[in-house]
Protein backbone atom coordinates (compact mmCIF):
# COMPACT_ATOMS: atom_id res chain seq x y z
CA UNK A 1 0.00 0.00 0.00
CA UNK A 2 2.66 2.57 1.07
CA UNK A 3 4.65 2.02 -2.43
CA UNK A 4 1.44 2.57 -4.10
CA UNK A 5 1.34 6.17 -2.81
CA UNK A 6 4.69 6.49 -3.20
CA UNK A 7 6.22 6.52 0.28
CA UNK A 8 3.92 7.18 3.55
CA UNK A 9 3.95 11.09 3.49
CA UNK A 10 1.53 10.87 0.20
CA UNK A 11 -0.44 7.97 1.94
CA UNK A 12 -0.83 10.04 5.44
CA UNK A 13 -2.40 13.07 3.31
CA UNK A 14 -4.32 10.72 1.13
CA UNK A 15 -6.42 9.05 4.51
CA UNK A 16 -6.19 12.64 6.08
CA UNK A 17 -7.99 14.42 2.87
CA UNK A 18 -10.59 10.98 3.08
CA UNK A 19 -11.00 11.25 6.79
CA UNK A 20 -12.37 14.56 5.79
CA UNK A 21 -14.58 14.19 3.33
CA UNK A 22 -15.87 11.28 5.58
CA UNK A 23 -16.53 13.87 8.54
CA UNK A 24 -18.64 15.97 6.75
CA UNK A 25 -20.54 12.96 5.31
CA UNK A 26 -21.43 12.15 8.67
CA UNK A 27 -22.30 15.40 9.91
CA UNK A 28 -24.49 16.16 6.64
CA UNK A 29 -25.81 12.71 6.49
CA UNK A 30 -26.26 11.67 9.92
CA UNK A 31 -25.98 14.77 12.34
CA UNK A 32 -27.36 17.34 9.62
CA UNK A 33 -30.35 19.07 11.99
CA UNK A 34 -27.04 19.14 14.57
CA UNK A 35 -24.29 20.28 11.95
CA UNK A 36 -26.79 23.22 10.52
CA UNK A 37 -27.44 24.36 13.78
CA UNK A 38 -23.98 25.25 14.28
CA UNK A 39 -24.88 27.54 11.42
CA UNK A 40 -27.77 29.00 12.49
CA UNK A 41 -29.57 27.48 9.84
CA UNK A 42 -33.21 27.26 9.81
CA UNK A 43 -34.42 22.85 9.52
CA UNK A 44 -35.73 23.58 6.23
CA UNK A 45 -32.51 22.93 4.70
CA UNK A 46 -32.18 19.35 5.89
CA UNK A 47 -32.93 17.65 2.31
CA UNK A 48 -29.94 20.08 0.63
CA UNK A 49 -27.68 19.56 3.13
CA UNK A 50 -28.22 15.37 2.60
CA UNK A 51 -28.01 16.06 -1.17
CA UNK A 52 -24.67 17.57 -0.53
CA UNK A 53 -23.83 14.78 1.69
CA UNK A 54 -24.42 12.00 -0.77
CA UNK A 55 -21.63 14.07 -2.91
CA UNK A 56 -19.66 14.34 -0.07
CA UNK A 57 -20.15 10.17 0.90
CA UNK A 58 -19.49 9.33 -3.16
CA UNK A 59 -16.50 10.94 -3.00
CA UNK A 60 -15.61 9.37 0.75
CA UNK A 61 -16.46 5.47 -0.47
CA UNK A 62 -14.67 6.05 -4.08
CA UNK A 63 -11.55 7.40 -1.77
CA UNK A 64 -11.55 4.35 0.21
CA UNK A 65 -12.00 2.05 -2.87
CA UNK A 66 -9.05 3.43 -4.46
CA UNK A 67 -7.22 3.14 -1.66
CA UNK A 68 -7.43 -0.72 -1.33
CA UNK A 69 -7.63 -1.43 -4.87
CA UNK A 70 -4.97 0.56 -6.41
CA UNK A 71 -4.41 4.51 -7.56
CA UNK A 72 -4.43 3.65 -11.22
CA UNK A 73 -6.88 5.30 -13.38
CA UNK A 74 -7.85 7.85 -10.35
CA UNK A 75 -6.57 10.91 -11.90
CA UNK A 76 -10.01 12.17 -12.68
CA UNK A 77 -10.86 11.44 -8.70
CA UNK A 78 -8.24 13.50 -7.45
CA UNK A 79 -8.74 16.64 -10.26
CA UNK A 80 -12.38 16.47 -9.74
CA UNK A 81 -11.72 17.17 -5.64
CA UNK A 82 -9.41 19.94 -6.94
CA UNK A 83 -11.80 21.72 -9.44
CA UNK A 84 -14.91 20.96 -6.71
CA UNK A 85 -12.46 22.61 -4.17
CA UNK A 86 -11.49 25.54 -6.10
CA UNK A 87 -14.80 26.16 -6.60
CA UNK A 88 -15.90 26.14 -3.37
CA UNK A 89 -12.94 28.21 -2.00
CA UNK A 90 -14.15 31.09 -4.57
CA UNK A 91 -17.94 30.84 -3.80
CA UNK A 92 -17.65 29.89 0.30
CA UNK A 93 -15.49 33.44 0.50
CA UNK A 94 -18.27 35.73 -1.50
CA UNK A 95 -20.99 33.53 0.85
CA UNK A 96 -19.09 34.30 3.89
CA UNK A 97 -17.86 37.77 3.49
CA UNK A 98 -19.64 39.58 1.34
CA UNK A 99 -23.66 37.89 0.95
CA UNK A 100 -26.89 38.62 2.22
CA UNK A 101 -27.12 35.14 3.81
CA UNK A 102 -24.13 36.14 6.04
CA UNK A 103 -26.25 38.98 7.37
CA UNK A 104 -29.13 37.19 8.51
CA UNK A 105 -30.51 37.05 11.86
CA UNK A 106 -29.13 33.73 13.51
CA UNK A 107 -26.83 32.46 11.11
CA UNK A 108 -23.21 32.16 11.83
CA UNK A 109 -21.06 31.36 8.54
CA UNK A 110 -17.39 31.01 9.63
CA UNK A 111 -14.12 31.01 7.43
CA UNK A 112 -14.77 27.03 7.39
CA UNK A 113 -16.54 27.77 4.34
CA UNK A 114 -13.25 28.31 2.23
CA UNK A 115 -10.32 27.49 4.56
CA UNK A 116 -11.68 23.26 4.28
CA UNK A 117 -12.53 23.57 0.68
CA UNK A 118 -9.15 25.48 0.38
CA UNK A 119 -7.11 22.59 2.85
CA UNK A 120 -9.03 19.69 0.14
CA UNK A 121 -7.74 21.95 -2.94
CA UNK A 122 -3.93 22.45 -1.41
CA UNK A 123 -4.06 18.35 -0.29
CA UNK A 124 -5.36 17.16 -3.80
CA UNK A 125 -2.52 19.19 -5.92
CA UNK A 126 -0.08 18.13 -3.90
CA UNK A 127 -1.53 14.12 -4.26
CA UNK A 128 -1.86 14.98 -8.33
CA UNK A 129 1.53 16.06 -8.46
CA UNK A 130 3.25 13.69 -6.45
CA UNK A 131 1.54 10.29 -7.69
CA UNK A 132 1.49 11.46 -11.44
CA UNK A 133 3.16 8.46 -12.26
CA UNK A 134 0.57 6.31 -10.48
CA UNK A 135 -2.87 8.00 -11.15
CA UNK A 136 -2.26 8.38 -15.25
CA UNK A 137 -1.79 4.62 -15.57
Amino acid sequence: MVAEFNGVPYLILYIVMIAGFLMYTYQTLFTTVDWLAKYGIHESAVLPTRVLGSFVAAISLLGIYFLFVGLGGAWIFLVYIFVQACILVVAGYITVTSSNAATLDGVKYTAEGYIAPLCFAIVSAILIYGLSDKIYT
